[in-house]
């Protein structure tokens, strides 16, 4: 359901970069009454001018005389033009976006889909309860294949309430015909489903993590860096980190003080990289109109975006290999970073405890 910039019905879809197909909109209201929409398909800016690319379908409400808020729970289904009596082949039910009282402190979390058959279990307990000490509470993931373990390790978080997996299976050919397993469709998709809960939308992939420098969670972080606008009116809908990697075929840490990933692997590149290069961010979703991977492409009228000092926050990067192969990467200048350390001991107290419930659940 859209209301800000116009007022629709929004599909998230992936149709031909140029040259899409037109369609219509059909919506089964609640009252039993059926309408035939305009339909405007907008190619989602980040498609790296392959043939596919993610796609909002927008379902004009203008000249029906329905509120957009009417919608919610209805039934909506994308028809080609062309064809318009042949039956659905897709049924959507609207979601609410609007959001509901008293979610300004929570913070959710948006990652790219999974592929490949992930299966970096081991890790993922670690940055699932690293993420939870800096106060997420919520995680969308995308499931495009995952190993057993994995499949396993989601599920026990999902039990908990922690996760929202959502199959992705794309009859699209990734990196080919569209960019890695269309993720900016993900992205986006994950934008509108917690617009409603969440007060903060962070967009990271599972080998980064945005650590403060002086606070103990995100969310305390962010409510500082907004509380310092004034008028409050002011203060940025969205915050970029900047890039930091962290290679793990660099040496451990002799003064790590736990066996994580995090407490051993303090060398990073001295210089982090620029603000859009390979940045992550945090959003109010409720001001995010399209996101991107490395930065917000469009934000509702009136909000802004700035930077984040590295002295504030930065974005750890934990790098399996170099960006473009071999080793050369490991030759660049480097420096000591031990702010992960902050967390050691209550961060490898959650995961022993994780990792004993997994052993009772997940058999290897």
């Amino acid at each position: 359901m859209e209301r800000r910039t116009v007022a629709a019905v929004r599909v998230i879809a992936a149709t031909k970069t140029r040259g899409a197909d037109g369609v219509i909109c059909r919506l089964w209201l609640h009252d039993n009454r059926t309408l035939t929409l305009k339909a405007r398909v907008k190619p989602i800016r980040e498609n790296w001018n392959l043939k596919y690319s993610a796609t909002y379908v927008l379902c004009l409400l203008r000249d029906t005389g329905v509120k957009p808020q009417e919608t919610v729970g209805a039934s909506v289904s994308i028809v080609s033009n062309t064809s318009p009596n042949r039956p659905p082949t897709n049924l959507l039910i609207v979601r609410d976006t609007e959001p509901k009282s008293g979610i300004e402190e929570t913070l959710h979390v948006c990652v790219k889909p999974f592929h490949f058959s992930y299966s970096r279990d081991d890790w993922l307990v670690e940055w699932f309860e690293l993420n939870r000490l800096l106060g997420a509470s919520h995680f969308y993931m995308y499931n495009e294949s995952l190993s057993s373990q994995v499949t396993c390790l989601l599920d026990h978080y999902r039990k908990q309430g922690l996760v929202t997996l959502l199959p992705w299976k794309l009859p699209i050919v990734s990196k080919i015909e569209i960019r890695t397993e269309g993720q900016f469709a993900a992205f986006n998709d994950c934008l509108y489903r917690s617009m409603s809960t969440a007060g903060w939308l962070v967009v990271i992939d599972v080998d980064e993590v945005i650590l403060p420098r002086r606070e103990r969670t995100l969310t305390a972080l962010l409510t500082s860096l907004r509380a310092s606008y004034n008028p409050p009116s002011k203060a940025p809908s969205a915050f970029l980190f900047r890039n930091a990697f962290f290679y793990l075929r660099w040496e451990d840490d002799t003064e790590a003080p736990a066996p994580l990933v995090t407490s051993r692997k303090t060398r990073r590149w001295a210089a982090p990289h620029a603000l859009k290069n390979r940045s992550k961010y945090a959003i109010r979703p409720r001001d995010a109109v399209e996101l991107g991977n490395h930065f917000v492409w469009e934000l509702a009228p009136g909000a802004g975006s700035v930077g984040v000092p590295t002295e504030r926050a930065l974005l750890h990067h934990y790098r399996v290999a170099c960006e473009y192969g071999g080793v050369q990467c490991l030759t660049v200048p480097s420096t000591v970073d031990r702010t992960a350390h902050r967390w050691a001991d209550q961060l490898l107290a959650s995961v022993t405890w994780q990792r004993e419930q997994l052993a009772r659940t997940c058999l290897a």
